[in-house]
């Protein structure tokens, strides 16, 4: 009935220790999941323990055997050889395990430490050219607008699975376009499947010049999920937290009619600053003047398992290949083992039969 669909999880970055993140990891393996993606970043909103995620990833891989794991990061804070140093090196541990997510970044990791993130599109697309031309194991000569390179080459390079498989987290027009040509793999925000669809024809459009060696690109929605008997309980825990959840220049491309007052516009998530308590308090403010509870839930998969089921039948059908789900159900332990031992094999099952 459905192609073969990848599920994976977010880690619970952050406030879990890096033990926890290591377990947590093992635990998804053996649940089932193809993936576990870990946030990247130095702060959160929430001031709880962040560790360092390529180190965590480095050592929950030598506690697993297929799970892939993985960072959702930016370009901005690590020279692209260093990083495609660090990658192939946890090729080699991971045997082919490990993947990178790069998106814009976050104002919070950012400008307090003094690092530039102006252009960020054209960063990413130069830290990506210039990774897999190091990989390749020849010498470099690059001259960007960010970086310059001259004869620069690498003594390591990905030798197991298929390299190091590059996601491009995008959004807008232009950002799609550059998913399109140069990702192995698309990653976009939570949205309605129907405005999941539009812009899976934007990635297809940048996919016409994509170099023929990377194959078919691999369509990932990152979405919160909460499970409960029903939907009222199920936004239940998702209602406190809803002005995260919602990135409001998508309301209007999803069809919602809302005029946002001047004094909250500009304010999301990749824009906050954790210090900054006015800031905080406007954004929280905008969630809850804004976001109905009709809307929230368009945005996200929440309900009982067969809502959830439905919602995730919506989104294949809409062209997503691989969920990325982060989990606020008002009971995690009783959502992950309906996730794994009930969506799971409920989806799996159809796509062995497809």
């Amino acid at each position: 009935m459905y192609k073969r669909v990848k599920f994976g999880i977010s880690a619970p970055v952050p406030g879990a220790s890096v033990q926890e993140l290591i377990d947590f990891s093992i635990k998804a393996e053996k649940s089932g999941f193809d993936t576990v993606w870990f946030p990247d970043h130095v702060v959160f909103m929430a001031k709880k323990l962040t560790p360092e995620v390529w180190s965590v990833i480095t050592a929950a891989s030598t506690h697993t055997n297929s799970i892939h794991l993985g960072n959702v990061g930016d370009a901005h804070r690590t020279h692209p050889a260093i990083y495609a140093q660090r990658l192939a090196t946890v090729n080699h541990i991971s045997k082919g395990r490990s993947f990178l997510c790069l998106g814009y970044g976050e104002k919070m990791n950012l400008d307090p430490y003094g690092i530039k993130w102006d252009k960020p599109l054209k960063r990413v697309v130069e830290s990506v050219k210039i990774m897999r031309a190091l990989w390749s194991g020849e010498p470099v000569n690059f001259e960007g607008e960010f970086y310059s390179l001259k004869d620069a080459e690498l003594q390591i390079k990905p030798e197991f699975g298929n390299g190091v498989p590059i996601y491009i987290a995008a959004t807008g027009p232009k950002a799609l376009r550059v998913a399109g040509e140069y990702g192995d793999g698309w990653v976009t925000n939570a949205m309605p499947s129907r405005l999941f669809k539009e812009k899976s024809l934007a990635v297809d459009e940048g996919a016409l010049n994509r170099d023929k060696n990377l194959g078919p690109i691999e369509k990932t929605l990152f979405i919160f999920i909460s499970i409960a008997n029903n939907q009222d309980e199920a936004y239940s825990s998702i209602e406190p937290i809803k002005h995260a959840l919602v990135w409001p220049e998508l309301l209007s491309q999803a069809g919602y009619d809302i005029e946002i007052d001047d004094e909250y516009k500009g304010l999301e998530y990749t824009k906050i600053m954790p210090n900054d308590t006015d800031m905080l308090r406007k954004f929280r403010e905008m969630g809850q003047k804004y976001y109905s509870r009709d809307m929230v839930m368009d945005f996200i998969i929440a309900g009982s398992k067969q809502d959830v089921i439905k919602k995730m039948e919506d989104y294949i059908e809409a062209g997503v290949d691989h969920f990325f789900l982060r989990d606020f159900s008002p009971d995690k332990e009783k959502s992950f083992d309906i996730i794994s031992k009930e969506i799971l094999p409920y989806f799996r099952t159809s796509g062995d039969n497809n």
